[in-house]
């Protein structure tokens, strides 16, 4: 039965280097005694127990050597993504518009977020590459494609083997260890449009002897990426109205606006000159904004690392390990558009009450626009609604970023008796990130440089010690893309570079006993492994200077610092109950220091009722820890409209407030004195307007619980083709998410036991006013997703050549998520990023020196919203779209081989979602978890051996 042809066919499979449902992982060993009657023992993803089967009762899909690199992959996020059980996590186009994470690779197992996808390299963990202040997922970025044997991807939960964080799956990437003399590979790529360059170099140098080996690597990337205004899709600020695609463009111009609400409530906007301001829609000759010009679609990376390993026999009985990496990844420049400055409210404090503000007479306003308000009463610019601009001359918001990720592992392998084993190893890991952003504004500086006076002939600024300190007048009315922009000596004075710095570090110390028990069943020894783990992480980010003290343009932001640790003990079984039936058992207690304990276990089965059928089932519970962001992340300021539950509430009781909610009111002394004094508490629309608040980590928050299950069947059909089909499911509870601060200030005056303050939620002024409202991580939501997974393989050898198709595939009937306070529902399956069905169809062909690969991508017709009361009425419905790979290899010799390669062979275009859709990304006008934005692609690989 060890030989059975389930296990041909696996070895079939990854020999051609195909994506494999049934293959093993990990390093092979030798059992018993010398002679004919050795059998191999190997240790397989999803268990610590070597073992003679190659398959498990835990379903995976394996991406080989090949499979890499005959797809141009640079950053393997690019073919994780291309698997029908993994989504895009972060990349290059949706980091784009942010700063801390731009450039970041991540990836996820089935739609449910990178922070409950466990990534692993050679079975152990690996250093998160995210800042801490956002959240937590590994950079791939940090682990090169040129150095990857395979990547075996566990399709169910598995935190009892491997801990915290394995709730969807585990993504464990196994490096080469067979590398003998010098390897060096080149490899370059453009779009058909003539962008996007792609250049690697990677040179990799080994040795194999008696008691040992080892390899060294370096190697050099750079992706040139894609800026928005190349793509005619992502090239203008588009918004999806009810009538069709409209071109929007920002109301922040870079000459100016601003705007006057007369007593009838109507607009009145005027251009800085004080020309009147056309803000016409879907007219690109208007006076509005286009930010496309300055957007990312794709970010530019460079990418520098070096990687080595070495495996010695220390003795006969004792084996040593040692592995490093580092890796430089940098963003230099990636851009979005100037900064967007409301003076009334980043300036003034309008917004807050604050008495900020520019006299009508000030000599920096234009004539023509002086008079324009005066004729409508205005006698200070903080009585407009709006006094707005682009501040051009500050250049685009920049972001020049560097990612340097070390890790180094360290292990000893004991073999006590020729049956058990000690393994023990420890990790290192630490990832830095420092950046420098450009295009932002010194808010503090500002107000001095707006507040000037005429002196002998010329304007300066009023306040003595700032002309000391440099100031000079900022004249916002001026034009910057005209003759007259601010002038360089103002620019200087008002410009507010900042740094920012994160760094996460994680160390792991591991020890495991494996081998036989004494104890025989029917079909064999029962196999044990057990052991001890501690696990410390630790992370802190430092914003700017000027954001921690809110005197940027930026929100205010806190710091974030914090650490915790965890000491787990885990045990594992597997039983051979019969030679067709084999149970695994596994069980871990963790101990976490912020957390507290959780207990949680496996089970799986396998049977064989046939020689050519295997049917398994697996149940398993799993739980994800808050990470550094959940528990510490620094505040952020926000000032989006919360509302009041207070608002309108009458002394009369002529109102429609509850009795608890105004029970509640009535508890704050403020709200109280101005409701006697006037009878009611109704807010001025200023009021309104004026609730900031922060959100951030929470550290109450406790970790989230899950159950999987999945039940399944392998048949090798012939010798020629497998069919695997998996049945999966998945709950997860008390799922971690940042909630509103509208729901936070309802839930408050909701609670009938609530006292003022509602524990540190919420800040009145002492007129009554909601000052700030703040959230933070809670364990709020119950998910569910549940579907079918399915792997058809089949290969025949012709004299024609070796002939391989093979169908992986998900379908997927349940992906839903809902509050736990609440019970309301959110299901999202059918919409952008869900779609029920997502396949793959791999091609080969193989004939001496040749090898051929085509490669399609399905994803299935989806909608954008499933509401269709809020949806897009003419844009909901997006069909299906199928990507075709092509590559070609060819052996030159038997050292030397090429590989040439198009991507998105047919330039499938992606779907429009604009502004207005759920689903679209920010300055991108499509989205990129789901479609390809590069259109078609060449590339061509160079290796050879000496």
């Amino acid at each position: 039965m060890l030989n059975n042809r389930v296990s041909k066919a696996v070895r079939l499979a990854i020999a051609f280097g195909a994506a494999s449902s049934a293959v093993f992982a990990g390093q092979v060993v030798a059992a018993g005694e010398d002679g004919a009657d050795k059998v191999e023992r190997i240790e397989v993803t999803g268990s610590r127990i070597k073992r003679t089967d190659l398959e498990t009762a835990v379903p995976i899909t394996t991406i080989g050597k090949a499979e890499i690199g005959e797809t141009g992959t640079l950053n393997i996020q690019d073919i994780l993504s291309k698997s029908p059980v993994a989504l895009t996590g972060s990349d290059q186009s949706t980091s784009a518009f942010t700063t801390t994470t731009v450039g970041l690779n991540t990836t996820e197992l089935r739609g449910l977020g990178e922070a409950r996808t466990l990534v692993l390299v050679n079975g152990r963990r690996f250093v998160s590459g995210t800042i801490p202040s956002a959240g937590y997922g590994v950079d791939l970025n940090a682990i090169p494609a040129k150095l990857i044997e395979r990547i075996d991807i566990l399709k169910s939960a598995s935190s009892a083997i491997y801990g915290s964080d394995a709730v969807a799956g585990v993504v464990n990437i196994i490096l080469r260890d067979d590398i003998e003399g010098v390897e060096l590979s080149g490899q370059t790529g453009i779009s058909s449009e003539g962008d996007r360059e792609k250049h690697s170099v990677n040179i990799t140098a080994g040795n194999t002897w008696d008691t040992g080996n080892a390899w060294i690597s370096m190697g050099y990337d750079t992706d040139k990426g894609i800026k928005s205004l190349d793509r005619d899709f992502s090239s203008f600020d588009a918004f999806a109205t009810n009538d069709g695609i409209i071109y929007l463009g920002s109301s922040y111009p870079p000459q100016g606006r601003i705007t006057f609400n007369d007593a009838e409530g109507k607009a009145h906007s005027f251009n800085g000159d004080g020309t009147a301001f056309d803000g016409a829609l879907n007219d690109r000759t208007n006076n509005r904004f286009n930010r496309a010009q300055f957007r990312q679609l794709i970010t530019p990376i460079e990418r520098k690392y070096v990687s080595g390993s070495l495996n010695l026999e220390v003795s006969d009985d004792v084996t040593m390990f040692t592995e490093f990496q580092w890796n430089n990844a940098a963003t230099d420049g990636s851009t979005i558009e100037p900064t967007a400055l409301k003076v009334n409210d980043a300036i003034w404090f309008n917004d807050k009450g604050g008495p900020g503000g520019m006299s009508i007479d000030s000599p920096l306003i234009p004539e023509l626009l002086r008079t324009n308000l005066k004729n409508l009463g205005v006698t200070d610019l903080n009585q407009t609604t709006d006094f707005v601009r682009r501040m051009i001359e500050f250049g685009p918001r920049d972001t020049s970023l560097e990612r340097d990720t070390v890790r180094a592992a360290v292990g000893f392998d004991w073999d006590i008796d020729g049956n058990w084993m000690l393994s023990t190893y420890a990790t290192y890991g630490q990832t830095t990130q420092t950046q420098q952003n450009g295009g932002q504004v010194n808010v503090e500086r500002a107000a001095f440089a707006l507040d000037v006076e005429e002196f002998e002939g010329e304007l300066r600024c009023k306040n003595e010690l700032a002309r000391m300190q440099g100031c000079v007048p900022l004249n916002l009315f001026s034009d910057g893309l005209g003759d007259t922009p601010i002038s360089q000596a103002a620019v200087d004075y008002v410009r507010s570079p900042a740094k920012v710095y994160g760094k996460v570090e994680q160390s792991v110390f591991s020890a495991v006993l494996s081998g036989e028990l004494p104890l025989e069943l029917s079909g064999g020894n029962v196999g044990f492994a057990g052991g001890a783990e501690y696990r410390y992480e630790s992370g802190v980010a430092q914003p700017g200077d000027l954001a921690q003290t809110g005197a940027s343009s930026t929100n205010k932001a806190e710091a974030t610092e914090g650490s915790f640790s965890t000491t787990d003990v885990f045990a594992e079984a597997s039983f051979p109950v019969l030679d067709s039936l084999r149970i695994d058992l596994a069980a871990r207690q963790s101990d976490h220091s912020v957390t507290g304990s959780s207990f949680t276990y496996n089970l799986g089965a396998e049977f064989r009722p046939t020689e050519t059928l295997m049917l398994r089932a697996s149940y398993a519970t799993a739980v994800r820890t808050p990470n550094i962001a959940n528990l510490y992340g620094g505040r952020g300021e926000t000032f989006r409209q919360t509302g009041d539950p207070c608002d309108g509430l009458k002394l009369d009781q002529s109102d429609s407030k509850s009795a608890t909610v105004r029970a509640n009111c009535l508890k704050d002394a403020a709200v109280v004195a101005r409701l006697e004094q006037t009878g009611e508490f109704t807010l001025t629309q200023v009021e309104r307007q004026s609730t900031g608040g922060f959100q951030g980590g929470n550290p109450d928050v406790k970790e989230e619980t899950a159950e999987t299950f999945s039940l399944g069947a392998v048949w090798q059909v012939s010798d020629e083709l497998s069919i695997t089909l998996d049945y999966f499911d998945v709950e997860i509870e008390d799922a971690i998410t940042t909630i509103t601060r509208r729901t936070v200030i309802e839930r408050c005056y909701d609670d009938p036991n609530m006292t003022v303050g509602c524990n540190g939620a919420y800040i009145r002024s002492v007129r009554g006013v909601l000052t700030d409202v703040n959230t933070g991580s809670s364990n709020e939501d119950r998910i569910n997703t549940s579907g079918y997974d399915i792997d058809i393989d089949y290969r025949v050898d012709t004299d024609y050549g070796t002939f391989g198709a093979q169908l992986i595939a998900t379908y997927t009937d349940e992906f839903v998520s809902t509050s736990q306070v609440t019970g309301q529902e959110n299901i999202t399956l059918g919409e952008v990023e869900t779609p029920k069905i997502k396949a793959n169809i791999n091609l080969t062909y193989a004939l001496d020196d040749l090898n051929v690969r085509w490669k399609l991508r399905h994803w299935d017709s989806v909608v954008d919203n499933l509401n269709t009361e809020s949806a897009i009425p003419w844009g909901n419905e997006i069909g299906s779209v199928t990507y075709h790979d092509i590559s070609a290899g060819y052996n030159l010799t038997n050292d030397t081989k090429l590989i040439f390669g198009i991507n998105n062979a047919f330039d499938k275009q992606p779907a429009i979602l604009a502004q207005g859709s759920q689903y679209g990304s920010t300055g991108i006008n499509t989205n990129t978890r789901a479609y390809d934005v590069q259109g078609r692609a060449y590339f061509l690989n160079f290796e050879t051996k000496f």
